[in-house]
């Protein structure tokens, strides 16, 4: 929705609220799902399980296509390869030196120049805007053959897991204010008829409203759960510690744009029965990383080009965590050539070979974005911070926030369990991880705030850092 829709959206009644939504829902549908749509979802399917060789040669196409478009048709990339001195002949010869030779676009010039990146050969056929953890917003120019790519890149991943790619029953937890922020009872969500699909408020989660997201989780029976994965995992959390009983099993959970941290996994595959499929894409338009029903999480190549960078700048080599540098084939209206997404991830030790049938190429983790990784004089660069808690008991949630290279805040929601002990845990675990030297405090509260659209920051860094 724009932001005048939103505002009147907010101030509707419920039954309001249902009519405008799915009208919405209504103008997309016809939007995303069309000939072409199912024209690029069969591409992708034949994709999924061809050999190296064939996927490459896609490749290799599709960015001789994105390269050729930037070169004539957007200002900024026009100016940067004429000073470079590409040429078109060169780009259909070897597109893979050409992308070397192109500088990586920072997300400051991302942000200020979408005007000028923009593809002028291709219709805008839809806006949108990306807050990112800045807040400030970010907008993003699509054609209608990104939208349908983008949209058959997601089927696709559904179908890989064992899921129908239209209409499949399913609960989305997402950071869009579906309802009132200060709702004190329900509904705390609204059903989207278009895509079957009940919209659930990640707004609400509070322990006296978990009993009713339940009830009506047991009453709708959806197939796919969806969504930020510290949703998932609240209500996971209160189904495990009150031995709530589910009258469903979902066929599969699907989380994104959150990391997935370990603990979160176990406690949502225990409380609902069924695998947890983790993926990766941006509305950015970033190639995607997807999950697989062997639980490793491939690289698309079909839909973009990775490099990864470890902290020196230099080509990470595997094992370690590098940022992720993409080109991405899935938003072609506004070109990302070398786009330091600010995003990171962990390599695979050596290269994998995975039984389902893919051969695209295996990562280890996402790990998160470049604000999720400390740093201290002691240890240098820390990702994953989900081990501090192992064998800690009384924590509801809570949150590492880094003001400084020595000053560490918690700030932890406990239950009963949580006692001194747990706390001198917790301090010793830090301590481990990211030094002795350091100023920590540790905060007992009652809620920890959602951060832009909705996300839930586990980790945070609030200084900036040379990676």
């Amino acid at each position: 929705m724009g932001k005048l829709q939103e505002k009147i959206y907010n101030s509707l009644p419920f039954p309001f609220k249902f009519l405008l939504l799915n009208v919405k829902a209504y103008q997309n549908n016809r939007q995303r799902y069309t000939k072409e749509f199912d024209q690029y979802l069969k591409e992708y399917f034949g994709l999924w399980n061809a050999d190296n060789k064939v996927i490459k040669k896609y490749q290799e196409e599709r960015l001789i296509l994105l390269l050729s478009e930037a070169l004539e048709y957007s200002d900024w990339y026009t100016k940067i390869m004429n000073e470079l001195g590409v040429t078109k002949e060169e780009i259909i010869r070897d597109p893979y030196v050409v992308l070397n030779k192109m500088p990586i676009l920072r997300k400051v010039d991302r942000k200020s120049n979408p005007d000028s990146i923009a593809n002028k050969k291709r219709n805008t056929d839809g806006v949108g805007y990306t807050s990112g953890t800045s807040g400030a917003p970010t907008i993003n120019y699509l054609d209608s053959e990104s939208i349908h790519r983008s949209f058959a890149l997601w089927r696709r991943f559904h179908k890989t897991i064992g899921l129908e790619t239209k209409r499949v029953k399913q609960v989305r937890f997402s950071g869009r204010l579906i309802v009132r922020p200060d709702a004190k009872k329900p509904p705390f969500w609204v059903y989207n008829y278009f895509e079957n699909q009940l919209l659930m408020s990640t707004y609400h989660l509070k322990e006296e409203n978990l009993k009713h997201y339940i009830k009506k989780l047991n009453r709708f029976k959806p197939i796919l759960l969806d969504g930020y994965p510290s949703a998932v995992y609240i209500i996971s959390r209160y189904i495990n510690e009150n031995n709530v009983k589910l009258d469903f099993t979902p066929k599969a959970i699907a989380v994104t744009a959150e990391t997935l941290y370990d603990y979160q996994r176990l406690e949502i595959q225990k409380a609902f029965n069924c695998h947890v499929f983790n993926q990766y894409a941006s509305s950015e338009g970033s190639p995607f990383i997807t999950e697989c029903v062997e639980g490793n999480l491939h690289l698309n190549e079909d839909s973009g080009v990775f490099e990864f960078i470890n902290t020196k700048g230099e080509k990470a080599k595997p094992g370690e965590v590098s940022q992720l540098v993409v080109t991405s084939f899935t938003n072609l209206k506004t070109p990302l050539i070398r786009y330091n997404i600010e995003d990171t991830v962990l390599l695979a030790d050596e290269d994998k070979t995975c039984n389902c049938g893919c051969a695209m190429p295996i990562i280890e983790k996402l790990t998160g974005r470049e604000d999720d990784i400390l740093w201290t004089k002691e240890k240098g660069y820390v990702g994953r911070m989900d081990t501090a808690y192992k064998g800690l008991k009384g924590i509801i949630k809570s949150q590492i926030v880094q003001e400084s290279p020595r000053e560490i805040v918690v700030n932890v929601i406990p239950n009963e369990e949580f006692n001194v002990a747990m706390q001198d845990m917790l301090l010793n675990n830090l301590k481990d991880r990211l030094g002795q030297d350091i100023d920590y405090q540790i905060n007992i509260v009652e809620d920890i705030a959602l951060g832009p659209n909705g996300k839930f920051d586990a980790v945070k860094r609030n200084f900036s850092i040379e990676l």
